[in-house]
């Protein structure tokens, strides 16, 4: 999948383009450049290299970044060409002595997250996006790079470029993506006053063959331990040293021959590693820094990058950082942008991606420090790593453009808010199992389809910054859950169906600080007016409306979901057998997280909206609710009804415009 929609009118019409000048076709400058083209955009890019000589070594690409590569087009795990491996373990060595201080096992963990953990050289990245940004083949047009174009300054208020050769090159949005030494930063406010600084740490940068260390007895041990940065038969080894400035060395001949004589008293195996280094191709660079910035963006100018929050290399998260700056921006201008609307744009960008990448970018400057002293300022690497990766970007931007886009007009809001304003009054509540019939018992028969996916997609569904996940996985467990409530008295021993999204593993930090666990809803469908207005104005509940019809022959179930004749959705399950339901937990176990995890699930958990009258977009009172599971038992002949097999069940999400801005929402 890419990051854009269908737009049939994108040859058609300039009228929805914008013109998009990025300045630099780095990394992250090209996967703008990418996104952005996806989109629809015009995109030229301007590069001060000839492109004669892209150098670099092997790049992290953590789980997040994987995952928004792929909607890109860019499949780290298909494409041979660019030569990822994923990343199963990090081994650390002490070099002075030879001795392996911490083994890690990524491999152990990758479950936990949607895509892999993994490594690729620079170049085959960067030739990868390279030819996807000026090919004539997939979504959008080609895009324009221009090569040894050196900017020499940028105009934000007329959205121009000025080169050092006295052309001016004018979009309807400026990227600056030129790196630490930016030229586009010095057109922000304060700008010229942040310039990049040493960081007091010097790396050698250098390839080896892996089967040249497996050949040497010597340094075949620290590439062959558990833990290595290993995929089948392939390794790769990082040395780090430091530190020692360079400039204060005497006699220096190469920079091959400056790393051995700082490393000369290291154990003879990393000695032995550091000597195969290439003497052609082994680099030293000093590493920069650079003050946070108090904004990355000045009207219609925005940085990303190194350009806004270099790194150091210690988190490996540079490249991935500028990759998530530059999906963001082309989730935050589809086609149809207009001219007028780019500031707030880049105003939300900042807002999206300044704190995450500002907190990423001080993780990394303290894991530079030594293990010892990080432990002293309670910062563990391995930890840091819930943060960084239980976040998917293009899911984050999307849904803070949703929402901006709702608060810009006047709407009436009313529940389910989960999906922004209401286009039109539906009525909307909830129902419970009350008394049956003198004589008789009420009857609750449940369906439910339990399925994994994505918590960062879930993430838009919460309504508020209080409710979150317990766990800091990217996979996670929610529900689409099918009740009959059957033989109610106050329905003359009638009854009435409802189906429900039930969002596992959630829980709400109340302002008092207290922590309530409990299985999030976004959504109910009812087919009883009486019931949803009732639990509506009771509880607060997110319900709409509809028709459910229920076909049961006994081995299987269709339940499906109707507006005035017209389907909507669908649940389906084949080869069903019937089980009592147990009293042991009460009468909604079946609605709980089970089996726990972490907390106790306490209840079900809603958000109540209720809108102001004649105040157009204002709350009368908005507030978090739990509603307590019921734990009293059931009377007998309630049943639970399941699929033992997984292909048996299946969910049917259809189109109806009567439901249109629900339905993108839980697809």
């Amino acid at each position: 999948m890419t990051v854009t929609a269908n737009h049939p009118e994108i040859n058609s019409s300039a009228m929805a383009q914008l013109k998009v000048v990025i300045v630099g076709a780095g990394i992250g400058g090209l996967t703008a450049a990418l996104a952005l083209r996806q989109q629809g955009h015009q995109v030229t890019l301007l590069e001060s290299s000839s492109f004669s000589n892209e150098v670099g070594a092997a790049i992290n690409i953590p789980p997040y970044c994987d995952g928004v590569l792929k909607r890109l087009g860019i499949d780290l795990g298909k494409d041979d060409r660019i030569g990822a491996i994923e990343c199963t373990g990090c081994a650390i060595w002490d070099g002075a002595v030879g001795q392996k201080i911490i083994s890690l096992d990524y491999h152990a963990e990758s479950g936990r997250w949607q895509h892999l953990r993994r490594l690729v050289h620079r170049a085959h990245l960067h030739t990868a996006l390279w030819e996807k940004v000026v090919s004539t083949e997939g979504p959008g047009k080609p895009c324009i790079l221009q090569l040894e174009r050196k900017v020499a300054s940028v105009d934000p208020d007329q959205s121009e470029v000025v080169l050092a050769n006295g052309e001016r090159v004018s979009g309807d949005l400026i990227l600056g993506a030129d790196g630490v030494h930016s030229q586009c930063r010095k057109a922000l406010e304060g700008g010229p006053g942040y310039v990049p600084f040493d960081s007091g740490i010097s790396a050698f940068r250098f390839l080896i063959p892996t089967q040249i260390l497996q050949d040497d007895p010597l340094t075949r041990s620290m590439i062959k331990s558990d833990g290595s940065l290993t995929v089948t038969r392939r390794q790769i080894v990082s040395i780090y040293i430091q530190p020692m400035n360079p400039n204060h060395i005497e006699g220096k001949g190469s920079e091959k021959q400056l790393m051995l004589l700082i490393a000369s008293e290291f154990a003879l195996p990393v000695k032995a590693i550091l000597e195969k280094a290439p003497e052609d191709e082994t680099r030293i660079w000093p590493l920069l820094d650079l003050p946070e910035l108090p904004t990355w963006v000045n009207g219609k100018l925005a940085l990303l990058g190194d350009a806004a929050h270099p790194f150091l290399p210690h988190r490996g998260e540079g490249a991935a950082q500028a990759i998530e700056d530059a999906v963001s921006l082309g989730v935050l201008f589809p086609y149809g942008t207009t001219v007028d609307e780019v500031p707030e744009r880049l105003a939300l960008y900042q807002k999206c991606r300044k704190e995450r990448a500002t907190r990423i970018q001080v993780a990394s400057r303290i894991n530079s420090q030594p293990m010892e002293v990080q432990r002293k300022m309670g910062f563990s690497p391995h930890e840091f790593d819930n943060y960084s990766f239980s976040h998917d970007e293009f899911h984050h931007s999307s849904h803070a453009l949703q929402k901006a886009k709702s608060f810009k007009k006047i709407s009436h809001w009313r529940q389910p808010i989960s999906f922004g304003p209401s286009p039109t009054p539906y009525h909307s509540g909830n129902g419970s199992i009350t008394g049956g019939l003198p004589g008789t018992q009420p009857q609750k028969i449940v369906r439910s389809i339990r399925f994994a996916t994505s918590k960062t997609y879930l993430e838009g569904l919460l309504p508020t910054e209080s409710f979150s996940f317990v766990l800091p996985d990217t996979v996670v467990q929610a529900s689409f859950i099918h009740t009959s409530f059957q033989n109610l008295f106050w329905l003359g021993g009638s009854g009435y169906d409802r189906v429900g999204l039930y969002i596992h593993g959630t829980q709400y930090n109340s302002p008092n600080g207290e922590v309530v666990p409990g299985t999030f809803v976004p959504i109910l469908f009812e087919n009883l007016v009486d019931a949803i207005v009732s639990r509506r104005d009771e509880f607060g509940a997110p319900v709409l409306g509809c028709d459910i019809e229920t076909v049961d022959d006994g081995s299987s179930n269709t339940v499906e979901l109707r507006w005035r004749g017209t389907a909507f959705g669908r649940l389906c399950w084949a080869q069903l057998h019937r089980n009592e339901i147990s009293d042991e937990n009460g009468s909604d176990a079946l609605y709980r997280e089970a089996p726990a995890k972490h907390n106790p699930d306490l209840g079900l958990l809603t958000y109540r909206y209720v809108p102001a009258v004649g105040k157009p977009g204002m709350a009368d009172a908005e507030y978090a609710v739990l509603e307590p599971y019921d734990k009293s038992p059931l009377p007998e002949g309630n049943e639970d009804h399941q699929a033992e097999d997984a292909s048996n069940r299946v969910v049917q999400l259809l189109d109806d415009p009567k439901k249109r801005h629900v339905l993108p929402g839980i697809v």
